[in-house]
């Protein structure tokens, strides 16, 4: 064999007799004539196969056992001696060995002593050698599936438990014309030392590379592989992670692997849900601490065996609330929506609308179980904070939910309670289909007058009275515009802010408990931090632009109606066969609009 320097061709002597690393070194050379590394380091393996039959002891029986080859198990003191040159980079480099300067020495030169395994390692430069130690199993595991994964190697587990792990290629491909791969390794625990060994190994592949790895690639192993992606890109889907897994392994992982890494990954990262449930009275406490004046109430359901379980956690920011008294106006939405993530229950929020008829998150809670008890607890602590009694003066847009409603009559009496249109309308199509309804149904809806409502409403029951008597029973007063009271500053007829706040937050609602509390935080503060910069700039002759909006397309409008005067301050206005009475005086007009 020859290798060149820049000053000259030397000869290299190997003295490797009955050593298979010539065949080693020409399997691994491709045809471009690049070397590529064996070597391989990653994730564990959780599908054991458990043999408890045998016995536990050093010694190996297998009568598939290359005869030429002696596996005898050394005690743990001896340390093997090879007929090898010592001390050449080269050679060690093609043995898979450390060289001298990185080898530890035990003082005696003419004896190799292999590397310890080391989990900082990069995942690629490990490779399985004879008399490598480990601190456990589940790290030859782990190394063992880099090695097969890098190579192509169907490797499976014949043997493996906490004391020993046996482990060959191809299973199921022997046959009498095919004596299948010869690929064997063998380790136990070492008797005189804490360190998990291999014993035996014969390193021979003949068999072509695999995609499909089966058991030996687990999704923990994928999951740490693609954990600071994952965390970076949390919305990252399923199946881009699959394609991902795919290009960077060259193998084929299923749909159901990626999933189970992807959700492995997230509970490494934030921490398992029980953890956070057990962390809540402390996040509640740092919230009060750093956030005097806030409101944060938690609710726990004790056990007659007395174990206590999560059952409600409420939140209403000092800074929140103040803003909302001082100057927002008196219009709430309140809506439930499902926890999509590890964390299950429900999601509970209070969403108002400020001065700019924007959304104004307030309050939001967690509760177990969405329910009429749980909305008639966080009504009431949110009337608490906003000061408003028994809700008179105050509007509530909220859906069709049963118990909602229901707490909403029995706590709020005084209130104008509204629905919100969209949900009435999606669950009137559903039963009476076609545009004809849903264009009609929006004019009542619309309606600002009593008798438009009327007309259109009448004009659903020509076409079909039972659709007029669905809508009627629904209550009109709550989501018709002709029967809102007019000094609440809203003619909002659907909960279009509770929503908004839903969509942002979606992301939140699949992530645990704290995590996701904290994200509604964070988002909350900055929104009103930005909100607030924002209104700053406008000028004391400019507040409020999507107002000033609305009314410049209102007094477009007016030049086609006709005034006619009437008495002081008060005038009739006319279109067509529209007219209504304008007193300036009062700031009224007849129109309701």
């Amino acid at each position: 064999m020859s290798t060149y320097t820049p000053e000259a061709e030397l000869d290299v002597y190997i003295d490797h007799q009955n050593d298979p690393i010539l065949d080693w070194a020409e399997n691994e050379v491709l045809s471009d004539g690049n070397w590529y590394d064996l070597d391989d380091n990653e994730e564990e393996d959780d599908n054991e196969e458990e043999d408890h039959k045998e016995e536990e002891d050093d010694s190996d029986e297998d009568d598939n056992l290359d005869d030429i080859m002696a596996y005898e198990h050394e005690v743990d003191e001896e340390v093997h001696t090879f007929n090898k040159t010592v001390g050449d980079d080269f050679l060690n480099k093609l043995s898979g060995k450390l060289s001298d300067d990185d080898q530890p020495n035990d003082g005696k030169d003419d004896k190799v002593v292999f590397p310890v395994h080391d989990e900082n390692q990069e995942w690629d430069k490990m490779v399985p050698i004879l008399g490598m130690k480990f601190a456990n199993p589940m790290q030859l595991k782990l190394c063992l599936t880099n090695y097969a994964v890098k190579n192509g190697y169907d490797l499976w587990y014949e043997k493996s438990d906490h004391n020993r792990l046996l482990v060959k290629c191809c299973k199921g491909k022997k046959n009498k014309k095919n004596k299948g791969c010869p690929f064997r390794l063998w380790a136990t625990w070492m008797r005189n030392e804490r360190s998990f060994q291999i014993k035996s190994l014969i390193d021979n592949h003949n068999c072509s590379r695999v995609f499909k790895f089966g058991s030996i690639v687990t999704y923990k192993w994928i999951g740490n592989h693609f954990m600071n992606e994952i965390l970076q890109k949390p919305k990252m889907s399923v199946r881009k992670l699959k394609v991902k897994v795919s290009k960077t392994f060259n193998l084929i992982a299923s749909v159901g692997q990626c999933r189970n890494a992807r959700r492995y990954a997230f509970k490494e990262i934030e921490g398992t849900l029980k953890e956070h449930y057990a962390k809540t009275w402390s996040y509640g406490e740092e919230l009060r601490r750093t956030n005097p004046g806030s409101t944060v109430k938690m609710d726990v359901d004790a056990m007659p065996d007395g174990a206590t379980y999560f059952s409600k956690f409420y939140v209403c920011l000092k800074g929140v609330k103040d803003g909302w008294i001082k100057g927002c106006r008196r219009v709430i939405g309140l809506d439930g929506c499902f926890l999509k993530g590890v964390c299950r229950g429900q999601l509970l929020a209070a969403v108002g609308r400020d001065a700019n008829n924007h959304i104004y998150p307030l309050a939001w809670a967690v509760v177990a179980v969405e329910s009429k008890e749980t909305w008639k607890w966080f009504v009431d602590l949110l009337l608490d904070d906003i000061g408003m009694g028994n809700g008179h003066g105050l509007t509530l847009i909220s859906y069709q939910h049963k118990g909602l409603l229901e707490a909403v009559k029995e706590r709020v009496p005084a209130a104008e309670h509204r629905q919100c249109a969209r949900h009435i309308c999606a669950n009137f199509m559903k039963k009476f289909k076609g545009q004809q309804f849903s264009t009609l149904f929006w004019y009542a809806a619309a309606s600002t007058t009593q008798a438009k409502f009327e007309q259109h409403m009448n004009e659903i029951k020509k076409i079909e009275p039972l659709a007029y008597d669905h809508l009627m029973e629904r209550d009109p007063k709550t989501w018709s515009k002709a029967f809102f009271q007019t000094d609440r500053a809203c003619d909002a007829y659907e909960n279009g802010v509770s929503e908004s706040f839903n969509s942002i937050i979606g992301a939140a609602r699949k992530r645990p408990l704290i995590t996701m509390l904290e994200e509604i935080r964070i988002y909350v503060m900055e929104r009103l931090c930005r909100q607030k910069n924002k209104g700053s700039s406008w000028g004391d002759l400019n507040i409020c632009p999507a107002i000033r909006l609305k009314l410049s397309k209102i007094k477009q409008l007016q030049r086609f109606w006709r005034v006619v005067p009437s008495g002081y301050q008060k005038f009739e206005v006319r279109l067509l066969q529209d007219e209504y009475v304008v007193d300036l005086g009062k700031k009224t007009c007849g129109c309701r609009g």
